[in-house]
């Protein structure tokens, strides 16, 4: 647990012994396995080889210590490539009483896959089974060769925290034929580890060298991971808020979060993240067993830096670096580059051209007074255009990138600092035009918008006098587009929806109230393009309905 409200379900985990129902109010006891509404990767029906990386491997020692399976990633002789598809599978069960964990998938220095785990609901419960997968297909490149791998879920034991994450993970070679021909993907796959800002050293950096000579396009793929102050960093408040009321142990530096991420020393972009929330987040009860929108594998955001591709031809060492300019905790960030490259040259040469990225946002603050407490308002807007060419087999190609992000943050902040209701807009896209000799080469527009509404009130006299009660409204909407940089034409979308409720109340140590109830919708399409739509359920900790359109195709 990270923090007084968002946090305090995952702090209460080790409170939540068997309780003995009444018929109202209800307490939980044994929930259903954790689901979700996304599709399932797509799989094509090809030859196929499985390598496993870990066998039901225990995330714990006999003394209670993490422990991580390790070990080398050989292609399989039988599917030697090209692939069609590569597939990580990873299914784990634990039981017993456990914080949500952080996980991950490093091969050969490349993180492929940054997740957090289900937080199990304690001691006398049955144990939770939940599956996931991850598409690894746009690592290829990476995976060619052997490579060395290190994974698992970094999970502390004690006398009280007993839970114990028994992991399977395996991937799946999927070889290409005529109908599910070869992928295409990078050629090149840059990786360089993870790093953690914090207030004290609020920007870290990476070292890139050995990248490619030939370099044609690069994209820049981003994870953050928000800790402590900044795990849920939406309803972080001015710290002149959090001073008026010292026994809400409120968060500071406002809500608004960015990655300033540069090349060389020179401003690139601005990174952000979907507000993701952790499986003990606010109230345990919300999460069980429908967990919040891309828990188990965090979404990544992708940039492109094409125009800095020039400057990352020359053979030597580059700095990559991220900057936190108002970090109120501690942030993971997780980067990768994805490197295509010129198949008919050996050397390509470019230069930037346009630069035009602000050094912060167009931001305000307003706080007003509003009948028990202060609403807080923070908006932020966005627009940075980078362009630049590269020199290549084909002739002279320019790209231009155009980022947008307008971003609305209202906190009703209640109660002595104790309620908070926060209603969050942040959206934006990213516009890609590559032209030679004029003529529109490629175009490619991606949009994106992640509301969020929160409730959240704690009224606590000590660790067994207790009620803590919260609600989730998340939306992940994303759309792609291609076109000729006028005209645009969908190429996929998709919009995952949730919305939970769940209460925790103790008296005496005895729990009084423990309850949830969620529904979740996936509408869109899959990862081949094809409709899509799964509705969840669930209540008092059981699936209630769920209805899924079978995909065609």
């Amino acid at each position: 647990m990270r923090r007084r409200l968002v946090l305090i379900g995952a702090v209460l985990s080790l409170l939540l012994l068997p309780g003995v129902a009444s018929a109202s109010p209800v307490v939980e006891g044994d929930t259903d396995d954790p689901v979700t509404a996304a599709p399932a990767v797509s799989r094509p029906d090809t030859p196929h080889c499985t390598v496993t990386l870990a066998d039901a491997f225990r995330s714990n020692a006999a003394d209670g210590s993490p422990r991580f399976y390790e070990g080398t990633l050989t292609p399989p002789k039988a599917c030697p490539g090209p692939w069609a598809k590569v597939v990580m599978d990873q299914t784990v069960t634990v039981s017993g009483r456990q914080y949500d964990r952080i996980g991950d998938l490093r091969i050969g220095g490349t993180e492929v896959w940054w997740g957090t785990t289900e937080e199990p609901s304690g001691e006398g419960h049955r144990a939770i089974t939940y599956h996931f997968a991850k598409d690894l297909t746009p690592y290829s490149a990476l995976l060619r060769t052997p490579q060395p791998f290190h994974g698992g879920i970094e999970n502390y034991n004690s006398p009280i925290y007993t839970g114990v994450y028994a992991q399977t993970v395996t991937l799946t070679y999927y070889q290409a034929d005529r109908k599910h021909p070869a992928a295409v993907t990078p050629d090149h796959v840059a990786g360089f580890g993870h790093a953690d800002a914090t207030p004290a050293a609020p920007a870290v950096h990476f070292t890139a060298q050995g990248l490619p000579r030939n370099i044609t396009r690069a994209y820049l793929e981003v994870t953050l991971e928000g800790h402590a102050c900044d795990e849920q960093w939406f309803d972080d408040v001015p710290d002149a808020v959090a001073a008026k009321y010292p026994a809400a142990g409120l968060c500071g530096k406002g809500p608004y979060r960015e990655a300033n991420f540069a090349i060389d020393g020179v401003s690139a972009g601005s990174a952000f993240t979907f507000p993701h929330i952790y499986s003990g987040g606010i109230v345990p009860q919300l999460w069980r067993p429908v967990v919040a929108i891309d828990t188990f594998s965090l979404h990544a955001e992708t940039y492109d830096v094409t125009p800095f591709a020039g400057r990352l031809v020359d053979g030597g060492t580059h700095d990559l670096s991220f900057s936190f300019p108002d970090i109120g905790g501690e942030f993971t960030v997780v980067p990768t580059l994805l490197l295509y490259t010129d198949k008919n040259a050996a050397q390509t040469s470019g230069a930037l051209t346009q630069h035009d990225v602000a050094a912060a946002p167009a931001r305000q603050t307003t706080v007003k007074d509003i009948p028990d407490g202060v609403n807080v308002t923070v908006t932020a807007k966005r627009h940075d255009v980078t362009a630049g060419y590269v020199d290549t087999s084909a002739g002279r190609v320019y790209t231009r990138v155009e980022r947008t992000r307008d971003y609305r943050n209202s906190d009703d902040v209640t109660g002595g600092g104790f309620t908070q209701h926060v209603v969050q807009a942040d959206s934006g896209q990213q516009t890609s035009v590559s032209t030679v000799d004029g003529r529109v080469r490629s175009a490619d527009r991606h949009t994106w918008s992640y509301p969020l509404t929160t409730d959240a009130t704690a009224n606590i006299t000590d660790d067994q006098n207790l009620r803590i009660s919260g609600a989730v409204d998340m939306t992940k909407t994303l759309a792609d587009f291609t076109g000729d940089g006028r005209n645009w034409r969908p190429a996929g979308a998709s919009r995952e929806w949730l919305a939970s409720s769940g209460v925790l109340a103790r008296t005496n140590g005895v729990n009084t109230e423990a309850d949830g109830r969620s529904k979740t919708l996936f509408t869109g399409t899959d990862d081949l393009g094809r409709p899509y739509f799964h509705y969840i359920a669930s209540e008092h900790g059981r699936i209630t309905e769920n209805r899924e359109l079978p995909r065609r195709g």
